[in-house]
């Protein structure tokens, strides 16, 4: 009976453990784990002093730093094993939905600072940074006054990286006064022409030569066997989801558009 009730409150911890994991934030998941692994081995090491077993403390300690190494990669894994496995931010916390067409479906879209994901099903918008002060950040690791840093960087590229990034801060409820750095960074600049650079940058927009097929369908998610249908089907599913109206952007829109030109020209003859 003991054994019964055991196996109830360990099946109904692992409930609950398995429900905040889904929502829980990266930085807390290692904080939490950190502090488990501490607490659980000074437990042990006070019960074997307790009982007289140094020896079997050390030789625990000695066979327990192979897996105390795995838990440590795990940890500095997560962000990206949280993308995979649907643990995406959903904006307040809401359950993603799931479409009907592009199912398990990821677009990748990259400039010079970001690698961005975004899912078909859920319509959500994640990204790996790939250069500057803060290389091989999760985005959604980041606090508000790291991603205020990043936004100036991106607002320095000679790419589209600060309207990618703009599109992901719009989907952010803790970055809903972005605009205000904006602001604030055109005054500083005032007089000095950089502003002015920046519109020319957004203002040249994309050329659909400069993208190949490779690109192109990992854009819209699709494999190399792809039908038309499946190529209309991403299309307009990722459409929808990058529609200025949803938080999206023009520069996005147009890299979608090009994407699905290409890959339909390559069927005729």
């Amino acid at each position: 009976m003991q054994w019964f009730l055991l196996g109830i409150g360990l099946f109904v911890a692992a409930g609950f453990i398995i429900r905040w994991l889904s929502s829980a934030e990266p930085k807390h998941v290692r904080k939490i784990g950190m502090w488990v692994v501490v607490l659980s081995l000074g437990v042990l090491a006070a019960w074997l002093l307790l009982t007289g077993k140094l020896a079997a403390m050390v030789a625990a300690l000695v066979a327990a730093i192979p897996f105390l190494s795995r838990i440590l990669k795990i940890g500095l894994l997560w962000p990206l094993l949280r993308r995979m496995f649907g643990f995406a931010r959903s904006g307040g916390g809401r359950p993603s939905g799931r479409a009907s067409a592009g199912s398990g479906r990821v677009s990748e879209i990259k400039t010079d600072y970001l690698h961005m994901y975004l899912d078909h099903d859920s319509g959500q918008l994640a990204g790996t940074i790939v250069r500057g002060s803060m290389i091989g950040r999760d985005l959604d690791t980041l606090g508000v006054d790291e991603m205020r840093v990043l936004y100036v960087e991106c607002c320095g590229a000679q790419d589209q990286s600060q309207t990618v990034l703009e599109t992901y801060l719009e989907r952010r409820p803790d970055c809903s006064g972005w605009q205000n750095w904006q602001a604030s960074r055109d005054e500083n600049d005032n007089g000095n022409g950089r502003a002015g650079n920046d519109y020319e940058q957004a203002d040249s927009g994309f050329r659909s030569g400069e993208m190949n097929a490779g690109e192109a369908r990992r854009i819209l998610g699709v494999s190399e066997q792809a039908t038309r249908e499946e190529i209309n089907r991403a299309y307009q599913v990722l459409i929808k989801a990058v529609h200025p109206d949803h938080g999206g952007s023009d520069y996005l829109a147009s890299k979608i558009n090009a994407a699905r030109s290409l890959l339909l020209q390559l069927f005729k003859d």
